[in-house]
């Protein structure tokens, strides 16, 4: 609650942790909004169908960044 009400925020986005959390936070959220376009890439196809294995493997990855992040930044 002190980190609310303190200046402890910024402590708080100074640590290693949190930083990393967000650095994979943000290259998860990339890679889900591109997975289209390097699933494009990869099949060297103008249309990729919604249940292509690497469209859905590079979502999948990205989830699990994304929530891998999540986790890095709680723990201390």
């Amino acid at each position: 609650m002190s980190m609310l009400l303190d200046n402890d925020i910024l402590v708080r986005l100074g640590q290693t942790n949190v930083v990393t959390g967000l650095v994979l936070l943000v290259v998860g959220i990339i890679l889900a909004l591109c997975s289209s376009k390097i699933t494009k890439l990869v099949r060297k196809k103008d249309k990729i169908e919604s249940n292509d294995k690497v469209f859905l493997t590079l979502k999948a990855f990205a989830l699990a960044l994304i929530l891998v992040s999540l986790i890095v930044m709680i723990i201390e």
